[in-house]
């Protein structure tokens, strides 16, 4: 299995997994936004764009399933 896969059905994926999967997701699109945008690794408005789009598919997941967030 490629190890880009859970990127390729990210939106697919979602409704299969698991609260603590979600979170995880959450937190890894969350990361990877604020990487995109940050000055010392190059902006790339682009890649920012799409993380962004993830981690408001994985919040709104989470909220279609009326999980409370800390």
């Amino acid at each position: 299995m490629s190890r880009w896969k859970q990127y390729d059905n990210w939106h697919a994926e979602l409704p299969g997994l698991t609260v603590e999967q979600l979170r995880e997701r959450r937190a890894l699109a969350a990361e990877r936004a604020r990487d995109a945008v940050a000055r010392r690794s190059g902006r790339n408005p682009k890649a920012a764009r799409d993380w962004r789009e993830k981690l408001r598919a994985v919040e709104d997941e989470l909220l279609r399933r009326g999980v409370e967030e800390p």
